[in-house]
């Protein structure tokens, strides 16, 4: 699951909405507020970051080997 990103979205019986992004690192799960308030046609009463906005990004590290070919 690494890098997958989601939005994890609960509806309590009372009708109060929590969202909750997951493995978005940093400011970008910012970018989701608006996205949700209009999904859910609703406006953000109150927000926290989870530990995942204090974590770097980490990148899949590419390999690229060289190697000679013998040409027939």
């Amino acid at each position: 699951m690494l890098g997958e990103r989601r939005i994890v979205v609960t509806v309590a019986p009372d009708g109060t909405v929590n969202a909750e992004t997951r493995g978005v690192v940093g400011e970008e799960c910012l970018d989701y507020i608006a996205v949700l308030e209009e999904l859910l046609d609703a406006r953000v009463v109150e927000s926290a970051y989870t530990a995942d906005f204090d974590r770097a990004p980490t990148y899949a590290a590419q390999r690229q080997e060289l190697r000679d070919v013998d040409r027939a």
